[in-house]
């Protein structure tokens, strides 16, 4: 009969309620240090996941801590299964017990990361029957942010566990869990050890071996040792007959050899990958209806294959192969084959690269020698090893006079030295460098540059980096003019618009004047006519406020007038306005102002925006809605919404929608009217104040513009003004 043990919470409480003298508390006291001592030191001795498990529970089934029943769960990465790998206290345990997800106590703690406590099993709906009916711990296991099993704690009495044992537990399992994630990164460290070694071999056999059909050999058999498989085979691809040609092989079919075996492009697993250029991975070869005949009576099952590119074109092919039933090739094992099908491939065409060498190193220094651009090449300490003619040209230095020196000794000042030292340290972190900036020739006059900094990395070692210096001297000096002439034409309409209002102001005044004294003398053939030189001079006054004020944004001489005001009443205000634009087409305007308190910022501005989006809004709708809606988004921003029922607008209409002087297409300027200003003026008057506004457009359903502002603009200062396109 097996021996009912007490955990430590229960040994407490019944060593508190007896009589016992203190000294026997210290003796047990001691007898539990000594056993967690013993648990952390076999825990730290372990080297696999199964000792370091089995460490745990038979560490934790000491007498002195009182637990009876424990068992580990791990969990299968492929499946998502709890696995049991050690218990004790249970010896009818199955070796080979799997919990699928979804069932058992003993999930909840890998759904959440925390400790779970059953104080009565029984009464748990996601107990599963078991030798246990009293109460239950379970503590996860984590290894960095994943999940990796769970320890699994019993007792035949209920409510049997307390903060003690919870403790107890918690620290066995981080402990366990450090131990696991330690075993595990040696294990791939181990791994990518000897991936790199393999690597390093094949890369040492391509230097020192002449012959292909040794060196391929010795690829192959580093593959099938690192992926641990019964089989492999090796071809190259022939241009001239088409066909796939073994030439290394780890198979033997009966007593025939498969070195020499040929296959047809599409023909097996090989010809299959020569076919498509892409890995295939076959569970079970036997069942696979591509294979050939060739291989009907191979006894083995898993098939793995990549192909031999180079530069994306066929070179041959790698297989491996593996007679367990059970073996399944995942993205580790492809990667790997990748790997060495890549060295293979080098090794394939290493003749040929190396008989053309020359010609290529010849083509390439040519390249630089007659590039217009200065390249100059350095080693990791800043030292010059080769600089191009132009380099010669443009800093007036010769070969002689720049190799084994520091370029920076030589091109820079006191001023731009820090900059270019940071620029080589950074090309030679592996960094690609762009950058304007200024160097110096050798009389000492400054030119200005495009510098692009290149590491230059051999096998896998940073060996030096490759500085161009592109002259853009000329092309920042046009820019500058390009600049000053855009800043020109913008003065030069601000001016001119203020000399044009002058007298289009005079014009409507007197067109309103002679109306107003036709229509007094009852001259009515007149009102018309002088009504519609009024509406042209407002229509072209409108025009030129528009010119205006976009060439004072762009000049930067646009200021806001910022004050405190309500939304509700401008709003009300610019419907009014737009009142009779919509009447005019039919339509219907409606608006609704939800936003409370006030808005600091320029009130002009505001109107002259929404009166912009309005009046868009009436002119492309004809019997529709037009609605007007503003609320605030409670975190000190405010919405203006103005949507429409009207023709809408493209994609494509959309992206040219706040151009200056542009509009969605000709033939929309063409039948509705306008100068393509207003919109532009429109983003930029919002950007100014802090907000922008965005558009949506539905062609044939309508459009809708949303106006987002800040409660309170930006000072002058912080306000950034963008340019016209």
């Amino acid at each position: 009969m097996r021996t009912l043990l007490i955990p430590h919470s229960e040994r407490i409480r019944l060593t508190r309620a007896s009589t016992s003298s203190s000294t026997q508390r210290q003796s047990d006291l001691a007898l539990r240090q000594a056993a967690l001592l013993r648990l952390s030191t076999a825990i730290a001795a372990a080297d696999t996941e199964d000792e370091i498990c089995r460490a745990v529970v038979q560490g934790l089934h000491d007498r002195a801590l009182g637990y009876d029943f424990l068992a580990l769960l791990l969990v299968d990465r492929a499946t998502g299964e709890r696995v049991l790998v050690a218990s004790a206290g249970w010896a009818e345990a199955p070796p080979d017990l799997r919990i699928r997800p979804g069932t058992g106590l003993s999930e909840r703690p890998l759904l959440d990361g925390r400790l779970h406590y059953t104080p009565q099993v029984t009464q748990d709906t996601r107990y599963l029957p078991t030798r246990n009916t009293g109460s239950e711990v379970d503590v996860p296991m984590q290894v960095g942010h994943e999940l990796v099993g769970v320890l699994v704690v019993e007792s035949d009495r209920p409510d049997a566990f307390g903060d003690d044992d919870f403790e107890i537990l918690t620290s066995a399992a981080n402990q366990a869990a450090i131990a696991i994630g330690r075993t595990r990164l040696m294990a791939a460290e181990r791994q990518k050890a000897s991936e790199q070694q393999a690597l390093l071999d094949t890369i040492a056999d391509l230097s020192a071996q002449l012959e292909l059909g040794s060196l391929l050999q010795a690829v192959l058999e580093r593959a099938v040792a690192l992926l641990h498989v019964t089989h492999g085979e090796l071809a190259i691809f022939e241009p001239e007959t088409e066909e796939l040609v073994v030439v290394a092989s780890h198979i033997t079919m009966g007593k025939r050899e498969t070195t020499g075996t040929r296959m047809k492009i599409g023909e097996g697993a090989m010809g299959h990958v020569a076919e498509t250029l892409e890995p295939l991975v076959i569970d079970s070869y036997q069942e696979w209806t591509g294979r050939s005949e060739q291989y009907a009576k191979v006894d083995f099952h898993g098939v793995m294959v990549a192909p031999l590119l180079i530069g994306g074109k066929l070179v041959g092919a790698i297989a491996v192969m593996d007679r367990d039933p059970d073996r399944r090739f995942g993205d580790d094992d492809l990667r790997l084959i990748r790997m060495f099908a890549s060295q293979a491939a080098i090794a394939v065409e290493n003749a040929r690269l190396y008989t053309g060498s020359r010609q290529q190193q010849q083509y390439f220094q040519e390249l630089v020698d007659n590039s217009p651009v200065a390249i100059v090449t350095l080693n990791v300490d800043h030292d010059v090893v080769s600089a191009n003619p132009a380099f010669e040209k443009l800093f007036d230095y010769t070969q002689e006079e720049v190799v084994g020196k520091n370029l920076d000794d030589l091109i820079t000042t006191e001023e731009t030295r820090k900059e270019a030292i940071g620029y080589t340290e950074q090309a030679l972190g592996s960094q690609r460098v762009k950058a304007i900036s200024k160097r110096c020739r050798k009389d000492g006059s400054l030119v200005d540059v495009e510098v692009l900094g290149v590491p230059v990395v051999v096998d896998g070692t940073r060996v030096g980096l490759m500085a161009l210096y592109h002259d853009i001297s000329e092309l920042l000096d046009a820019r500058r003019e390009a600049e000053a002439a855009n800043s020109a034409k913008s003065q030069f309409l601000a001016n001119m618009s203020h000399e044009l209002r002058t007298p289009l102001n005079a014009i409507i005044g007197y067109s309103e004047m002679l109306r107003e004294e036709a229509t007094d003398r009852d001259l009515e053939e007149f009102v018309a006519d002088l009504e519609k030189i009024g509406s042209a001079g407002h229509h072209l006054l409108r025009l030129i406020n528009d010119i205006l004020d976009l060439s004072k944004i762009e000049a930067g001489r646009m200021d806001l007038s910022v004050e405190t005001f309500e939304l509700g009443p401008l709003i009300e205000d610019v419907v009014t306005t737009a009142l009779p634009l919509a009447e005019r087409n039919g339509n219907r305007l409606e608006s609704e102002c939800t936003v409370a308190g006030t808005l600091h910022s320029d009130p002009t501005r505001v109107r002259q925006v929404l009166l912009n989006l309005l009046s868009n809004a009436c002119k492309f709708t004809k019997d529709g809605s037009i609605r007007l809606a503003a609320r605030a988004d409670g975190a000190g921003w405010v919405e203006i919404e103005v949507r429409d029922s009207g023709i809408g607008m493209t994609d494509e209409q959309m992206g040219r929608l706040f151009q200056a002087f542009t509009q969605a297409e000709a033939s929309t300027a063409a039948k509705y009217g306008g100068t393509g200003l207003g919109l532009a003026i429109s983003r930029r008057f919002c950007r100014m104040m802090g907000g922008d506004v965005d558009v949506e457009s539905v062609p044939g359903e309508g459009t809708a513009f949303t106006v987002r502002l800040p409660r309170v603009a930006p000072q002058p200062q912080e306000r950034v003004l963008e340019a016209a396109p």
